[in-house]
């Protein structure tokens, strides 16, 4: 295999081809320093590689003016685009004009750069079977190339979940990002799953709020429902947290915010029962936002809801959803709760063997107190986690109310956000 990397940042390009050299041993990496050299005219040998790796800001050059020139010639090998963080509309330039993937260079790690190689060089990598997730994300893009969504263009596979698959999409007229979810065919056969799907569209169609992912549209192309939605250029809750404690001033935002997101969703009556760190988006003035509803449901559909149904992640679940027992808007006060004990700690609330273990703490087992330094908050997280639900908070407002006068008394920061929300 055979590898350049473009770029002007020389200790980058050293690191990708020690990176490339560790999994490909006998692999021929080439620099190209264009602060040194010239954009490459039609006598440069482009075909004689496998995947070329090129960055947005070349010091002297446009990196979009140099992928255009690339994909203008027939020999042009497989392109991985290097953006910045947060630089997601440069990303969608580079998808349209034919990038064949994107990574941040900021977030690029070694398992990161070595997937996307294996990927875009299968042809000269794989020469038996190629490995089984290399066929999944094949499986995905093929899947994305199908969808035709009017005056969307999607572009690249970005992730994947039990239920959809997710891609980077922009509209035709514009460069901004957006995201698009396709359920997986595998369920789309599950009428269950698929009217989960088309839920999460009606109720968040019905919530006008900024702590609400937008949805921009939805519908069936291929066989396969989608939902077009609003890109989320801060990542979610589970990237910031990076597996340790957050400042607790910070804890305390994110969580005053959660609360002004769950005060929306519940007067429209929506619970939204799966609430955890990949469902809370942050967008890049790094307000947060709310996704992820294909488990949400109406309050007054909950007593409809099969006996016994336990739906929600395990880590996350309020006692009375454990139970299968009827929920209302304290199920969600007991889940926002864990989230902050995990922002504050670095901790899960709890830990176990398998997911029916954790579940059953959330039952039988009375919560680790805060560590002395974060004894202000715990009162705060007492009431959150009451497993007797008549003794914990009875909705958001509530909530809001005690952080107002614990913690932000005369400090005017809940009375603004207040105003501003009406």
């Amino acid at each position: 295999m055979k590898v350049l990397i473009i770029d002007d940042d020389e200790d980058l390009r050293n690191i990708l081809a020690h990176y490339l050299r560790q999994e490909w041993p006998e692999s021929v990496v080439e620099q190209f320093d264009p602060l040194v050299r010239d954009m490459p005219d039609a006598s440069f040998p482009l075909g004689d590689f496998d995947v070329v790796i090129l960055d947005y800001m070349l010091g002297r050059g446009d990196g979009l003016e140099w992928l255009a020139q690339f994909k203008r010639r027939s020999d042009c090998p497989p392109v991985m685009f290097l953006t910045g963080a947060g630089n997601e509309v440069i990303a969608v330039r580079a998808m349209k004009a034919g990038a064949d993937d994107y990574q941040r260079k900021q977030e690029l790690t070694r398992e990161k750069l070595v997937t996307s190689v294996r990927e875009l060089a299968r042809g000269t990598i794989e020469k038996t079977q190629p490995r089984p997730e290399i066929l999944a994300r094949q499986a995905g893009h093929e899947l994305g190339a199908r969808i035709h969504i009017a005056g969307i263009k999607v572009l690249r596979l970005i992730g994947e979940g039990g239920m959809s698959r997710v891609y980077l999409a922009a509209r035709e007229g514009d460069d901004e990002p957006l995201v698009v979810k396709i359920l997986r065919s595998e369920v789309t056969g599950d009428r269950n799953a698929l009217e989960r799907f088309i839920e999460e569209y009606r109720l968040v169609a019905r919530i006008q709020s900024r702590h609400v992912a937008r949805i921009h549209d939805h519908g069936v192309s291929a066989e396969h429902a989608y939902l077009v939605m609003e890109f989320f250029d801060g990542g979610d809750l589970n990237k910031r947290l990076g597996n340790k404690a957050l400042p607790p001033e910070e804890c305390l935002r994110i969580f005053r915010e959660l609360m002004f997101a769950l005060g929306d969703i519940h007067e429209q009556g929506i619970l939204h029962r799966d609430l955890k760190p990949q469902n809370l988006m942050f967008r890049a003035d790094g307000s947060l936002a709310i996704l992820d509803f294909g488990i949400a449901k109406h309050i007054d559909a909950i007593d409809r809801t099969g006996h016994g149904e336990i739906l929600g992640t395990p880590r996350y679940m309020s006692p009375e959803q454990v139970r299968g027992a009827a929920l209302d808007l304290r199920t969600d006060i007991y889940s926002a709760g864990v989230l902050l004990y995990q922002m504050l700690t670095g901790m899960h609330l709890f830990d176990g063997e398998t997911a029916v273990e954790v579940a059953l703490h959330h039952l039988n087992t009375q919560p680790p107190d805060l560590p002395g330094q974060l004894s202000a908050y715990q009162r705060l997280m007492d009431k959150l986690l009451e497993k007797d639900r008549d003794a914990r908070f009875r909705n958001a407002d509530e909530v809001i109310g005690f952080l107002s006068r614990k913690f932000y008394q005369g400090t005017g920061v809940i009375g603004a956000e207040r105003t501003q929300k009406m």
